[in-house]
């Protein structure tokens, strides 16, 4: 049974489910699991790999078919009952627009209570799935790096973003091939390789955590080599060889359905079946078992190494210049003007554009002076996205938030005047928002990567931002990322939240260090003579732990906007 729902809401969705099965004579009894299905292509596909899975693991299966481009902002739901839906239940939600800015609240409202969750994104894996808002409230969370534009810089930034729970589909097509490595391997006599080597397509996620699979239980090099001119056209491994002092161990897989094993002292080969295996074979083998895959973790870090250094995020960029001002109200003129001429720019290349904003008595000076300077360098406001480096976790009207400070001078201006769309303007949230501050960051982070920040944050040489404005405490701290403060070391999630601030309020929300790296263009505002001492540490070397302001530059241009007195302690 189908029932289609046109601009609905995730109460009336529950209600005709409700409907439904009374009228089917369904039930949830059996349902052991919800599955949620972030689908950014094909939509019947993993489909139909749920409803195989059904079968073995009876779930409600809720597949998120966003579109965050469309004018028009709804829900229209789809829901299956009965044997359309295997032996689970289905809904598929159709989110437009600004709808997406609220997932985890329409989807909160069909999980099955009591349940485990699981969430899998069949494409487009977000670089880190636990601080994804609908990843946060799961117990796995499955990606398939191989089905990714570029699978090899997926599973880097997997790795960087990794945290126990997490899974990839290149590592579950290995289960067979790595029982048949072992059972080889064990075959007497046993000997320890010298060398390892997996033959394989090129840019394959599988083949490479093979190898470093093989290097991690073996403790030897293993090798990774192109599949022969010959060979038929396989993805993902073709062959494994294991090197020993008597001989070698070959694997090498001769037809979709087989593979040729062959022992030293045993050069005729024996064919095993192993056939490859379909999507609907990988996601229930996942369903198996809802416990922490610490294997796969372990590989995943065996093959990417980590980023443990946060000044990484900030070397190898142009040296930051200085524009030296006579006060705060000619260093905010400065920093719109330069930022509304670089967002002009920005426009004339791509069709929209991103500028962070910040609070500070410096930076609001500059927001309250963007209007004019944009609409002098000829910005389309209607093209621009605003969003902020940081904001206080305060009550939403409260005078110390950032947004607030910048309300009646930028944001109604430009709204009322210059055509910005209130969907463009990207406000943290707030306690009133009912979150908790570790979900109201991910929130926000799940907002930039669904922007298409995800891969330029966590991919070296690569900008999201084109303007990002910076304030500069006089202890050196920008954004809420302050000298010495553990949560500053925070990197897999894109924003964070900032506990025992030592400056009030307590609770704040930050950007973390590879987003805030991630601009074309940064500006650094700073005025007062109470600041000249972190504008002096803030020209030395890249420190993030101990000089905050040392460690964000821009991919082609850093510029300190300083008034005299601030510069005077420079050098």
């Amino acid at each position: 049974m189908i029932t289609t729902l046109t601009d609905t809401t995730a109460s009336a969705i529950d209600k005709q489910m409700i409907e439904m099965r009374e009228t089917f004579g369904a039930n949830t009894i059996g349902r052991v699991l919800t599955l949620i299905i972030i689908a950014t292509g094909d939509v019947e596909e993993p489909l139909e790999a749920a409803i195989a899975a059904s079968h073995e693991h009876p779930a409600r299966v809720i597949v998120v078919d966003a579109d965050p481009e469309a004018e028009n902002s709804g829900l229209d739901a789809e829901i299956r009952v009965g044997r359309d839906a295997g032996a689970g239940e289905i809904v598929i939600l159709h989110a437009r627009g600004d709808v997406l800015w609220a997932l985890d609240t329409l989807v909160m409202a069909l999980l099955l209570p009591d349940a485990p969750i699981v969430t899998w994104w069949p494409e487009n894996a977000p670089s880190s799935p636990v601080h994804d808002v609908l990843g946060s409230m799961s117990q796995r969370r499955i990606t398939d790096s191989a089905a990714c534009p570029d699978p090899l810089a997926t599973l880097k930034r997997l790795r960087r973003g990794y945290s126990s729970g997490d899974s990839d589909f290149a590592w579950a097509r290995l289960t067979r091939w790595r029982g048949l490595v072992a059972s080889a391997y064990e075959v007497p006599p046993v000997a320890v390789p010298t060398k390892a080597e997996v033959t394989g397509t090129v840019g394959n996620p599988s083949v490479a955590l093979m190898a470093a699979w093989l290097e991690h239980t073996l403790g030897v090099t293993a090798e990774v080599l192109p599949p022969a001119a010959d060979d038929a056209d396989f993805a993902g491994v073709h062959g494994v060889r294991l090197v020993r002092e008597d001989g070698t161990i070959e694997l090498t897989r001769v037809s979709d359905d087989s593979i040729v094993m062959k022992l030293p002292g045993d050069d005729t080969g024996q064919h095993v079946t192993m056939p490859r295996r379909s999507l609907a074979e990988l996601i229930t083998e996942e369903l198996r078992r809802l416990d922490p895959d610490e294997v796969y973790g372990e590989v995943l870090a065996a093959t990417y190494s980590s980023v443990d250094d946060t000044a990484t995020f900030a070397s190898g960029k142009p040296a930051p210049h200085d524009v030296v001002l006579a006060d705060g109200d000619a260093v905010a003129a400065a920093a719109a003007e330069g930022a509304a001429q670089q967002l002009a720019a920005a426009l004339a290349e791509r069709p929209v554009a991103h500028l962070v904003l910040t609070g500070g008595t410096v930076g609001t000076k500059t927001a309250a002076a963007l209007p004019e300077a944009l609409a002098a360098a000829g910005v389309d406001a209607a093209h621009l996205h605003l969003w902020w480096g940081d904001e206080r976790f305060v009550d939403p009207d409260s005078a110390e938030r950032n947004e607030v400070g910048v309300r009646d001078s930028l944001l109604v201006p430009l709204q009322e005047k210059a055509g910005l769309p209130a969907r463009n303007i990207h406000v943290m949230p707030s306690p009133a928002d009912g979150m908790s501050l570790e979900d109201a960051a991910a929130w926000y982070g799940q907002q930039l990567d669904q922007m298409g920040g995800d891969e330029p944050f966590r991919t070296r040489g690569r900008a999201f931002f084109d303007v990002l404005l910076l304030g500069v405490g006089p202890d050196g701290h920008i954004a809420s990322l302050f000298p010495e403060h553990p949560d500053q070391r925070h990197i897999s999630a894109s924003a964070t939240g900032v506990t025992d601030s030592p400056k009030p309020p307590p609770e704040r929300i930050s950007l973390t260090w590879p987003v805030l790296n991630s601009a074309r263009h940064v500006a650094l505002l700073v005025a007062g003579a109470e600041k000249a001492g972190a504008v002096r540490d803030g020209h030395g070397p890249i420190d993030p732990w101990a000089v905050p302001a040392s460690a964000v530059r821009g991919l082609e241009s850093t510029t300190w906007y300083l008034d005299e007195s601030a510069a005077g302690g420079e050098g």
